[in-house]
Parts: C-alpha cells; sequence; structure tokens
C-alpha cells in the first residue's frame, strides 16, 4: 500500500505540534530538575507551559483547516487521528479554564482568567489530567503505529510525512 505524499504545510504543523507537545510535557515534569533554573523560576517555566499550550491550540485549528479530508480511508486510523486532535484542543482549553490566574503569553500579553466557578475549574483541572494521560497513550500509540507502517507493512506513510525526504 502506497499513500500520497502529505503537503508542505501538513509536515510542518504536525512535526511542529509534535515538538511542542514534547516540550509542554516535558515541562511540568523536569521542571524541578532543570527547567526551573533554565527559565528563572517555576513561575517561567508555567508561563511557557501554558504559553506553548495556546500555540498548539492555535496550531491544531490551523491544522484542521489545511487538512487534506480524503486521507484516512480506515475506521482506525480516522477515530486515532480524530482523538488525537480532540485531545489537542481540549488540553488548552481546560488548562485555560482551570488556571485562576492570568496567563501572561509568552511574557507579551496577559489573558484574565476565565470566569468559571470553583466548581468549573475543578471539572476542567480533572479533564485536564485524564486527558493528559490519554494524550500520552495517544502520541505512543501513534508512533508505534508509524513505525509498524514503516516496517511492517513496508509502505509509505511515515517516509511521507518526514520533512525532506521525497
Amino acid at each position: 500500500m502506497t499513500t500520497s505524499r502529505f503537503s508542505p504545510a501538513e509536515i510542518a504543523l504536525h512535526w511542529l505540534s509534535a515538538i511542542l507537545v514534547l516540550l509542554i510535557i516535558a515541562l511540568p515534569y523536569g521542571n524541578d530538575l532543570f527547567f526551573e533554573q533554565w527559565f528563572g523560576g517555576k513561575g517561567n517555566v508555567y508561563t511557557l507551559h501554558k504559553s506553548l499550550g495556546i500555540t498548539v491550540l492555535f496550531l491544531t485549528l490551523l491544522r484542521l483547516l489545511v487538512r487534506r479530508r480524503d486521507r484516512d480511508t480506515e475506521l482506525a486510523v480516522r477515530l486515532g487521528h480524530g482523538l488525537l486532535y480532540l485531545l489537542l484542543l481540549v488540553m488548552p482549553i481546560t488548562g485555560l479554564v482551570f488556571g485562576s490566574r492570568p496567563v501572561n503569553l509568552f511574557w507579551l500579553v496577559e489573558i484574565g482568567p476565565l470566569g468559571f466557578s470553583e466548581g468549573g475549574r475543578d471539572i476542567a483541572h480533572g479533564v485536564h489530567l485524564y486527558a493528559q494521560y490519554a494524550l500520552f497513550v495517544l502520541i505512543l500509540g501513534h508512533a508505534a503505529m508509524a513505525l509498524w507502517h514503516h516496517y511492517v507493512r513496508r509502505d509509505d506513510t511515515l517516509r511521507n510525512m518526514l520533512p525532506l525526504v521525497r
């Protein structure tokens, strides 16, 4: 099975999103180890975490606009990609909802806290936490399936998403 090459925009947005999501994941977990020292305190680490999350939200919306609709024919592929996109939207939205302090977007623009009740914030925090674990599983599954396509099915799915490969 051979798939068509992804557009340069799809490839760039995919890999930019992937790098940012991995950094977003790493920031809170590596906070005590080194990020806090690199960025001048815990508050700055979370400022970057939230700023990158908002960036991923907008990148995901852009990805949905440039995504070719006819690409995924298998139900499992459509479901997997649909869940990934859903989580890439849910994570930053719930992060914004459960925050009770303003978000300083890349130290340039301040976004005030959203006016949700404490109960609403608690629900958003729970969704954010569980969605995080679901996203971890889907990222690992996504990478595993790309390798499966490459090494087991021996098709061009992975090669078609790699930048600078023709």
